[in-house]
């Protein structure tokens, strides 16, 4: 189930204010409430916002480590020497302009009562902010305490006339074969360091996750070949570079050549429509002002599903710092919409030195795109029996056959590299993935004793290697092993694993050992750097303040873990049980539903979830 908002401000503008404001409210694409309301005139807005915006300019002129090329101009000479009080009015007057009593009473009111009665401030969803006009996109709608109250949305940009876009037909369902390929282009980088950008892109996503391509400085030509010739074509297009617009139309510096230096969207039109039609779905424009380029995509009539881009000049470091950020959130399997939020509220440092810093990123996307996907990091893909799905056929044996083959070399390997501390320490690191690798390929083909050999063989060529550890031990928990699971965990953790420290609390908690559980998640709470560990670890928390019966306590934890991470189904199970406890049963409802949605059969502790909810929601008549 997914939550959205949809606020259509209708035609006014700021002179005029807007008079026929709409708020839509959907539950899984259906519309469940519809709201009225208006906004007044306010041109103390318009008024603050000029300012703001020539401040950037200004600001942006004379300092060449920005991603913006500024033509020297009169703006300098701007008397404004405070650009932080400037903008601290600008947010204060556009704060008190959404909370007109028109605007509050009419929508906002409505809103928060939709949100609380479907879980809450710690609830995840959308809100689609439909502009006619894209002058107004460059408004700080940050500033609405409303997204302020509640952390896990994020404000969407859409135009307010949009078409879904057409795909190219997949086979059996298949992915369109541009899934999890990455086409990073650095442009003009005067004054700028991009390395720092691939680096970031390259070590959330890269290696055995997404296929990455990057290209320097190319040349129009080159840029509108790789759109329009690749076969398989892209599922996200990044730039990092400078770029300039006017009020008119926007640029891309690609190159720093005297001439043929820059493209503009018209002159990727045609590279673009074929690149959506083959599956692109974001489009990140890491560069100064790039919000324009997003006006002319919406102006060319292009249906590209999503894109990213400044609303003003970004500094080179501040830049850095949001792509570091966004692409880990999104490695971490956060929604596009709450992967922004995360790494917009990471900028927040910065407002000290460059006021507004972190509301220059902008989410602009289509109501109809269905959301970004990534492919799984395997070694975070859940290990479950796949005998039903992959089985052991014909044509796995002479699979078989080679894990045999690499087996015996992995362990002559093995025992080679173990005779010599040179040999292990050089080669050791390189292979233990290797091995780890088709470890996990075996465990996946429920093939036990294969994977288990292959694991212990990565932890023997490489004695600080963690990963095989915790592999070994979910292997051992799915066999019941529990003296072979904690064991193996236990060394996972040892080599500093925050996601061992996770799971060691859960083999602890089932023994009733609250103790050293508790130990194992202040390790993980102070170590775990991805929202997913922390969730788990905060979980396991309230799992153990929910036996010893503390209840609020325990509420908060599981809150929080689902505010990290929806998708928990322990999480949600443990909640609705703590609400129910609490003579709260029609709050639980919900929490029931998202048990059901994200429980595996396969998962024992997930299977008696599943049975739980079902009873209760037959009982209150929500399921068949």
């Amino acid at each position: 189930m997914s939550l959205r908002f949809i606020l259509g401000l209708g035609m006014g503008d700021l002179k005029k204010g807007f008079p026929d404001i709409t708020g839509e409210f959907q539950e899984s694409r259906t519309t469940i409430h519809k709201f009225k309301g208006s906004l007044p005139p306010a041109p103390d807005v318009e008024e603050m916002q000029r300012r703001w915006q020539n401040i950037c300019l200004a600001r942006q002129s004379s300092n060449i480590f920005s991603r913006i090329k500024v033509k020297p101009t009169g703006i300098t000479n701007i008397s404004e020497e405070n650009p932080k009080l400037i903008y601290q009015c600008l947010n204060e007057v556009m704060s008190q302009w959404l909370s007109s009593e028109e605007f509050y009473a009419g929508i906002e009111h409505n809103f928060r009562n939709v949100v609380d009665a479907f879980g809450g401030r710690y609830q995840c969803f959308e809100v689609f902010l439909e502009i006619k006009d894209s002058e107004n996109w460059h408004l700080p709608w940050d500033a609405w305490k409303f997204r302020e109250d509640y952390k896990n949305c994020e404000i969407i940009k859409s135009p307010s006339q949009y078409r879904k876009a057409l795909k190219q037909a997949t086979i059996g369902g298949m992915p369109l074969p541009s899934r999890g390929r990455i086409l990073c282009v650095s442009g003009n980088s005067e004054g700028l360091d991009l390395q720092q950008d691939e680096k970031s892109i390259q070590r959330s996503l890269g290696y055995d996750r997404c296929e990455l391509q990057f290209i320097h400085q190319p040349t129009p030509e080159k840029l509108r070949e790789k759109l329009l010739k690749d076969e398989k074509n892209w599922q996200i297009l990044y730039y990092g570079g400078h770029s300039n617009s006017n009020a008119v139309k926007g640029w891309l510096h690609i190159n720093q050549a005297d001439c043929d230096n820059t493209v503009t969207i018209d002159y990727l039109k045609e590279g673009l429509e074929k690149s959506i039609f083959q599956g692109l779905e974001l489009l990140i424009l890491n560069s100064c002002s790039s919000l324009q380029l997003a006006a002319d995509l919406v102006a060319g009539g292009l249906p590209l599903p999503s894109m990213i881009v400044m609303r003003a000049p970004i500094p080179d470091k501040i830049a850095h710092d949001f792509v570091k950020s966004l692409f880990g959130y999104l490695s971490e399997d956060n929604p596009l919409f709450l992967a922004v939020r995360k790494a917009k509220d990471d900028l927040q440092k910065w407002e000290s030195e460059f006021p507004g810093a972190s509301a220059i990123p902008v989410l602009c996307q289509q109501p109809t795109f269905e959301g970004l996907t990534l492919p799984q990091l395997e070694r975070d893909r859940p290990f479950v029996p796949v005998g039903d799905v992959l089985g052991d056929t014909e044509g796995d044996r002479p699979n078989n056959d080679i894990s045999i083959f690499i087996s015996n070399l992995m362990q002559r390997l093995g025992i080679g590299l173990a005779t010599t501390a040179s040999s292990y320490m050089l080669i050791g690191p390189i292979l233990a993935p290797v091995a780890n690798q088709i470890g996990m390929e075996n465990h996946r083909k429920n093939k036990p004793l294969i994977a288990k050999t292959f694991y212990n063989l990565a932890s023997l060529i490489n004695l600080n290697y963690a990963q095989p550890y915790y592999n070994l031990a979910m292997l051992c928990d799915e066999l019941n092993d529990e003296r072979g699971a904690l064991e193996a965990m236990q060394n996972a953790v040892l080599r500093g694993l925050p996601d061992a420290s996770a799971q060691i609390s859960k083999l602890f908690i089932r023994k009733d050992k609250h103790q050293p559980a508790l130990k194992a998640i202040n390790l993980c709470l102070g170590h775990a750097q991805y929202d997913g560990v922390k969730a788990a670890c905060i979980k396991n928390r309230g799992w153990i303040r929910f036996k010893e019966h503390q209840y609020d306590d325990a509420e908060i934890d599981f809150q929080t873990a689902i505010g990290l991470t929806d998708n928990s189904p322990e999480a949600h199970c443990f909640l609705a049980q703590v609400l129910e406890t609490k003579g709260k049963p029609h709050k639980a409802l919900y929490h029931w539903k998202k048990t059901i949605k994200y429980s595996k059969y396969s998962v024992p502790e997930q299977d008696k979830c599943i049975q739980i909810a079902k009873q209760r929601l037959q009982i209150k008549g929500n399921i068949k």
